[in-house]
């Protein structure tokens, strides 16, 4: 089975939202009401249950010069899902193509896979009492198409392909990337960013480029949950055992009185 990513190259990025609308109209996911943003241009200004990805936009100055970046944001589908670890329940599968996916017919809304990702992406629908976010488009990866975002930009910001492959093109063509090893807790990220333009940015304030970007070099969150739901969930099955055994006492039980019943 392949592994797939998507390389998000910051330099070719020219904030026309495709990739946003694109994500709406695939998923089905309803418009959000909006208005205007006096602290920035980027709208909505998170994700929602009905809004799985956005386009960030980052002001900032260089050596006095001011610049703008814009940053593709959704769920980084971790090799090692800390949600997926956190959920009680086994609702979150990782795909050996590399999606982290929820499954909404087994989500319980314990909310602990937000508590456990470090990059705040699950989103809470107190409606559906259900948690959201990308699927990295897996539906139409398994039938042999790119995510609907990557089909819709119109500049090649995005990028699919083989995962190793687009690591190894951008790397020799002399860009930095983010995300193909990041740390234990994790791994490496299916959404990569990749830049040449922007490697100096925030050398001024002692930060790397993918820092600036909201993008941390250390990711940590959620331990204790992701332990907390190992133990929810071993829980949940010795419930589900004690329940089944009582169960199948009390059908043996009224089975017996039947057959009393009926010799009788």
């Amino acid at each position: 089975m392949t592994e797939y990513a998507i390389m998000v190259n910051i330099d070719n990025c020219i904030g026309c939202r495709a990739c946003q609308i694109a994500c709406k109209v695939w998923n089905g996911l309803k418009a959000e009401l909006t208005s205007f943003n006096p602290e920035g241009y980027t709208n909505p200004v998170d994700l929602t249950p009905n809004t799985w990805m956005i386009i960030e936009f980052i002001e900032g100055t260089r050596g006095g010069e001011p610049y703008w970046i814009f940053k593709k944001f959704q769920c980084m589908h971790c090799s090692e899902a800390p949600c997926a670890k956190a959920c009680p329940v086994n609702a979150i599968e990782v795909h050996p193509e590399g999606a982290v996916v929820i499954r909404s017919d087994k989500c319980v809304g314990c909310q602990y896979c937000i508590e456990a990702c470090p990059y705040d992406v699950p989103r809470y629908d107190p409606v559906t009492n259900k948690v959201y976010k990308c699927t990295l488009c897996i539906d139409r990866i398994q039938n042999g198409l790119a995510p609907a975002c990557v089909e819709a930009c119109p500049t090649e910001a995005l990028v699919f392909g083989p995962y190793d492959e687009l690591v190894r093109k951008y790397r020799e063509a002399g860009f930095e990337i983010y995300g193909d090893k990041v740390n234990s807790y994790v791994g490496r990220t299916h959404y990569l960013y990749a830049t040449r333009k922007y490697k100096d940015i925030g050398s001024d304030e002692g930060k790397k480029w993918h820092e600036v970007l909201g993008l941390p070099s250390n990711p940590q969150a959620g331990l204790p949950v992701i332990k907390a739901g190992r133990d929810i969930g071993a829980g949940l099955a010795v419930a589900a055992l004690a329940g089944a055994v009582l169960h199948a006492v009390y059908w043996r039980a009224k089975r017996i009185e039947e057959r009393k019943k009926q010799s009788s």
